[in-house]
């Protein structure tokens, strides 16, 4: 009996019985209107389907580039363990060595990888054929659903509602967004909407740096040019949050637990150096012999850019004074830490708004570090730490913006107490002395490393969030 007999044969006893129904006086009712449910996940059902957004720092950048070195070791894969998802099972946009870095090289041809420690400074690791990139080095790009991990490394508070792709990102050609967000495939779906596809009941969401920092990182940051007002920011973030929960809502019928970051204060960066760290790692006189009005072309410095050593250094050898775009004065420096300021509080305002969104204060965190987290390799190996030594105490990796793989350790075990505190849950922390970083790459080093940045190494520097 093929397919289409079988079908009419069910359809012609199905009308025999309604008869005989009919037939003994028994009327077909109106069936009552089905009533959906749906159960706010709580308890361990919170953390059955995670999902992360942000920018550099969520998405495991370090040394300068996204690789999978630092991918395996971002903050949401560590939180993804400490919740119990099996290895391989928490979907991030994995790359391959040497990763992509964030600046051209001179034949532009090739992209920049990562950054390490040659024994001489910090140097570019290796490069990679631009036409290559999508064989080599793009492991994940065939996942068929949006990635867990949604950070995109140089977004914006913006980004997040509305980038789909480099073609309208607020840094102009940033192809991270196109490895990330694959727009080629899931056509023009922004961050925050491909995280709601997912039906996340646990969020985490650490977006605003790149408000601030980008300004910073420029020399010259302007209110409203690089540096995002305040009040625009606090609209936003509101858009972000609500945005979100809508989204999952209308999907699921629930609202998803939301843990959010602030942002941190520039002066917890290596990146940023003191006058004085600059003289010294610089290996300039002090004030007394060179005086600041000499060494400086702006005055009133607060902040030395950390590229700014490659500025002094052969073959570039730059000229005194420096100019403006490698340092922060008085005025310039408040112009970013006010913007924090306000960021921050209307980040906290819009989590007192919202009973499923809770605060991971982590400015405050990375305030915290000991003095030897928060310094630079170079400078810990240019006071006599053996390299060793060095690379088991910073929290930050070579670019001086970014955590290496303890300090993005640290800030998974902030999240992991903010969501234990709002919760009442007990996920394990991260065990911090069973991650190690290896700034050479497997590339032997001399023991006394100089203070030295390649040119290359500086415009990787100078390019991230630029």
């Amino acid at each position: 009996m093929n397919k289409h007999t079988t079908t009419r044969a069910k359809i012609t006893a199905t009308a025999v019985v309604l008869l005989a129904l009919l037939a003994a006086g028994c009327g077909v009712e109106t069936p009552e209107p089905v009533e959906l449910t749906y159960v706010q996940p709580t308890g361990e059902a919170i953390f059955s389907n995670y999902v992360a957004i942000g920018n550099s720092l969520t998405a495991g950048f370090m040394d300068g580039g996204l690789v999978m070195n630092g991918q395996v070791n971002s903050y949401p894969q560590l939180i993804a363990s400490a919740l119990g998802y099996p290895a391989g099972s928490f979907m991030q946009p994995l790359i391959a060595m040497p990763g992509i870095g964030s600046t051209t090289l001179v034949d532009a041809n090739y992209a920049a990888g990562v950054l390490h420690s040659d024994g001489a400074g910090i140097a570019v690791v290796d490069s990679t054929l631009r036409t290559d990139i999508p064989s080599t080095l793009l492991l994940t790009a065939r996942w068929p659903v949006a990635y867990q991990n949604l950070g995109v490394p140089g977004a914006t508070l913006s980004d997040g509602l509305n980038a789909t792709s480099s073609a309208n990102s607020q840094s102009p050609g940033n192809s991270y967004f196109d490895f990330v967000l694959r727009n080629s495939v899931f056509g023009g779906v922004v961050m925050c909407d491909q995280a709601a596809s997912l039906e996340p009941t646990l969020v985490t969401c650490w977006l605003g740096n790149n408000d601030a920092l980008g300004g910073a990182m420029s020399g010259e940051p302007v209110l409203g040019v690089n540096v995002t007002p305040p009040a625009a920011f606090a609209v936003m973030y509101e858009a972000l949050l609500d945005r979100i929960t809508d989204k999952v809502f209308a999907r699921t019928g629930f609202e998803p637990v939301i843990i959010t970051a602030n942002v941190p204060d520039i002066a917890s960066t290596p990146y940023f150096m003191p006058k004085a760290t600059f003289r010294a790692m610089a290996g300039l006189p002090g004030p007394d012999t060179l005086p600041d009005a000499n060494l400086f072309g702006e005055a009133d410095v607060v902040y030395v850019r950390f590229p700014t050593l490659s500025y002094l250094s052969p073959p570039i050898n730059g000229s005194l004074p420096i100019p403006e775009e490698y340092t922060l004065d008085i005025a310039e420096t408040a112009v970013v830490q006010d913007a924090v300021t306000g960021f921050n509080a209307a980040i906290a305002t819009a989590v007192d708004e919202r009973d499923h969104v809770h605060l991971y204060d982590a400015h405050a965190a990375l305030a915290a570090l000991t003095p030897g987290q928060a310094t630079h390799f170079l400078a810990l190996v240019g006071s006599g730490l053996p390299p060793a030594s060095a690379a088991a105490t910073t929290y930050f990796s070579l670019d001086g913006i970014h955590p290496n793989n303890r300090g993005y350790g640290y800030v998974a075990n902030g999240f992991i107490a903010t969501i234990n505190e709002a919760l009442d849950a007990s996920i394990p922390s991260i065990d911090l002395a069973g991650l190690t970083w290896d700034p050479t790459y497997g590339v032997p080093m001399n023991e006394k490393a100089a203070a030295g940045l390649s040119p290359e190494a500086a415009r990787a520097m100078d390019a991230i969030f630029r």
